[in-house]
């Protein structure tokens, strides 16, 4: 299992250099987050158990590196990118990048992929707060297509209800629209930064601009790759004590590539 472990960390990191690359050669700041920001602080690299990258740039950035793609008809290299929208494969609403071979051969819902997160500006106000909050949950809905999971029976059976009563051509409609709701806050000027869909939820996935910019490099795995400015304080936020290990039983990897 460790070796196995092992070989998908060699691919991921071999696919985020070359993505790294590409971000730089645009010009776009790309960090690492959640739990491969927490590896490169605390491990110096992966977490040992980890399986999974997570990335992010902020929307205006993410923006222009979907549109090169889809210049290149989402190929790029060896690569391929499945933008937010795509149904290939249901999953969170935000950018997959796979290498070719890998999703040919395991498939989109097992093979290793960098999971490329939009950090959109939060509004001032706590009413549209909500408002975003709520509308991007439903994005959510309608991206993923399927009735949530792990939200109990009630959640799920409500969410399978308002999928069945919005046809297909509606729900390209609410998210075209609702897209439109949720991003209008630019990251450039608003005091606070989010990642809309980031598995901590909404309140604490927040941040001020100050921790997030300007991006400073970290090692990964012999390499040096940007994080966020303050990464301590957003780790703390996310994890608490970050530098403590969990029990060995939680030791277990996220993303189940492979299997």
């Amino acid at each position: 299992m460790e070796d196995e472990i092992r070989q998908i960390q060699s691919i991921l990191l071999g696919m985020y250099r070359d993505f790294y690359g590409l971000a730089e050669s645009m010009g776009i700041n790309v960090f690492l987050v959640g739990g491969s920001a927490l590896g490169a602080v605390r491990h110096k690299g992966f977490i040992p158990w980890d399986d999974d990258m997570d990335i992010a740039m902020l929307r205006n950035d993410f923006e222009k590196m979907e549109r090169f793609f889809a210049k290149t008809q989402n190929q790029w290299n060896a690569y391929q990118y499945i933008p937010v929208e795509n149904e290939l494969h249901p999953n969170a609403p935000v950018g997959h990048f796979y290498r070719i071979d890998q999703a040919k051969e395991y498939g989109y819902a097992h093979a290793p992929k960098l999971d490329i997160h939009p950090l959109d500006g939060v509004p001032e106000n706590r009413f549209l707060q909500k408002v975003q909050n709520i509308a991007a949950k439903i994005y959510y809905l309608y991206v993923y297509n399927l009735p949530t999971k792990n939200k109990g029976r009630l959640m799920r059976q409500t969410t399978r209800l308002i999928l069945f009563l919005t046809p297909d051509r509606l729900r390209r409609f609410l998210l075209m629209k609702l897209k439109k709701l949720i991003t209008r806050w630019n990251t450039g000027t608003e005091k606070e930064i989010c990642s809309l869909f980031g598995v901590a939820g909404y309140e604490k996935e927040k941040m001020t601009r100050d921790i997030v910019l300007p991006a400073r490099l970290c090692v990964f795995e012999q390499c040096e790759f940007k994080v966020f400015h303050r990464v301590e304080d957003y780790l703390t936020s996310r994890y608490g004590d970050y530098r403590k290990l969990p029990p060995e039983e939680e030791r277990a990897p996220a993303g189940g590539v492979w299997h």
